[in-house]
């Protein structure tokens, strides 16, 4: 019986498909990640709602999903091998051959030497567990100039698939191991057919071979004369191998990351050859979460007026506070631990309502948009990049719901299980880097917010009471705002009114 796995709801319109977690012919259980997809504010692991078999897997890496889209059939044991058996034959000479009842032997399919250090994966065009023939198309390597089309010159099965798109490669590595009949051991020892396109970008037609006829309507066929592709190089994925329009869309989309990988890569490579006049470089990529996170900023410094001010707080009363609950908790079996994180964001919903414009977005007609809820993003830094999670209405929790909630955030954060829905509807941003040796720093505002409070480490100084210095903890804030609405006697106070609050601990409810 086939099943499918349908896209779910993540609470966004689209996402792009950055990674295939599974490949067809994989046993799957639910809750298992199966593919990593991505908007602009977020990465997520999408995991499978049912056990099974991966009978075909219906989307590519670069797609872009929808909700309730298909993404994968599944079915069971018996109806992955009864299809197996009925594809693995080939002919050789006159005669018609099942696979399964011949000798085998297995092999390695390398990139042949080229004369060139590094290429990149571009394009796999087969999967594991599939038949292969004489002359067909297995991948596509590029490097800064050329484009290589790795041919089969015999008969067999792709049993592993060592590289995926993208991946960086060079000479005896190897691509695949491939079970070839030991009839014709001899032809796969005579090497790998290779053409060479000496032009990226008109070398971009290699696919597949041309086809006798070609199916496809008259809109197809219109579509493809707009955009000037040639439709002997389209693969069909339609009903009796008919090309349809998203056949079309994501072959021009191939065709056009092929030119900006290439274009990109040569502009990399003139940069890097610069510092190399001086010594040793590495050439690192960005993740997408990064190049998504360090854009926004951009965008946000330039068309925002940042004014920054900062201060300091004196924590001492409530980290006593705060270690005494802990510790109480802790006697008491109590998983709960409040942090000062925890303390600061109630601090900050209390602000927020008491200064009103803080908890505003600026509208395109130069209106305010003034907000009566009071949702706290906490930006967390992970090894996936920086992300920033949403509490909402913070007012009308407790501490110690703020403190469980933070920590489950973190976690999904931290592990890359955050929804968009769990980073969207903030009204106000907090960065603490509490935790790192420092004093001050600018936050750059998280828009369409209004402010962002930077959290500095707490550190003992001396503090004149009047009649001495004493030992007090001080807490460095930083308050970045959107200078065309706030003004600097409402930052200062806005400042004063959270130190108060966390020097009066009397005004916190736990």
């Amino acid at each position: 019986m086939n099943k499918k796995i349908i896209f779910p709801d993540t609470g966004i319109e689209e996402m792009k498909v950055t990674d295939i977690l599974v490949k067809e012919g994989d046993k799957i259980q639910k809750e298992q990640p199966i593919v990593v997809v991505e908007s602009d504010k977020t990465s997520m692991e999408i995991p499978s709602d049912k056990n099974g078999i991966i009978e075909k897997i219906l989307i590519a890496i670069g797609d872009i999903v929808h909700k309730d889209d298909i993404i994968i059939k599944i079915s069971n044991n018996d109806n992955v091998n009864n299809s197996t058996r009925e594809e693995n034959y080939f002919n050789h000479g006159q005669k018609k051959i099942l696979l399964n009842n011949i000798q085998k032997v297995l092999k390695e399919l390398v990139v042949p030497d080229i004369g060139t250090k590094t290429m990149k994966i571009t394009n796999i065009l087969v999967k594991e567990n599939e038949l292969i023939h004489k002359n067909q198309l297995l991948l596509v390597i590029i490097d800064q100039k050329n484009i290589f089309e790795i041919f089969s010159l015999c008969n067999g099965v792709i049993k592993q698939i060592n590289v995926k798109i993208n991946d960086e490669v060079h000479t005896n590595y190897v691509l695949m191991h491939v079970d070839i009949p030991l009839i014709e051991k001899d032809n796969f020892g005579k090497g790998t057919f290779i053409k060479v396109h000496n032009n990226v970008r008109n070398a971009l037609t290699i696919i597949k071979e041309k086809k006798k006829y070609i199916h496809a309507s008259p809109l197809i066929r219109k579509i493809a004369r707009k955009l000037k592709i040639d439709l002997n190089n389209i693969i069909a994925s339609g009903k009796k191998n008919r090309i349809t329009k998203e056949d079309i869309l994501k072959f021009e989309r191939n065709k056009k990351v092929l030119i900006s990988q290439n274009i990109t890569n040569n502009t990399k490579n003139i940069f890097l050859s610069y510092f190399e006049k001086y010594g040793k470089c590495k050439e690192v990529d960005l993740n997408n979460i990064q190049k998504i996170t360090g854009k926004n900023l951009l965008n946000n410094w330039i068309n925002i007026p940042h004014v920054t001010q900062h201060i300091e707080t004196d924590i001492t009363e409530l980290e006593k506070f705060r270690i005494k609950k802990n510790n109480e908790f802790s006697q008491k079996k109590n998983d709960v631990k409040l942090t000062l994180l925890s303390f600061i964001i109630k601090i900050c919903g209390y602000a927020l309502k008491k200064y009103p414009n803080f908890n505003s977005s600026l509208s395109s007609k130069n209106t305010l948009i003034l907000k009566k809820y009071f949702n706290i993003g906490v930006a967390i830094n992970t090894s996936y990049g920086l992300f920033v999670p949403v509490m909402f209405n913070v007012l009308d929790k407790s501490i110690i719901e703020i403190s469980k909630i933070l920590f489950n955030l973190a976690y999904k954060a931290k592990n890359n299980k955050l929804y968009p829905n769990d980073m969207q509807g903030g009204c106000f941003t907090i960065s603490n880097l509490g935790k790192f040796r420092g004093n001050f720093f600018t936050p750059i505002i998280n828009a369409p917010e209004i402010a962002i409070l930077g959290i500095s480490q707490a550190n003992i100084k001396p503090i004149w009471n009047g009649d001495k210095f004493i030992p007090r903890l001080m807490l460095p804030l930083s308050l970045s705002y959107d200078h065309r609405v706030i003004n600097g006697v409402e930052g200062i106070n806005f400042l004063n009114y959270i130190c108060d609050l966390i020097f009066d601990i009397r005004n916190i409810i736990i």
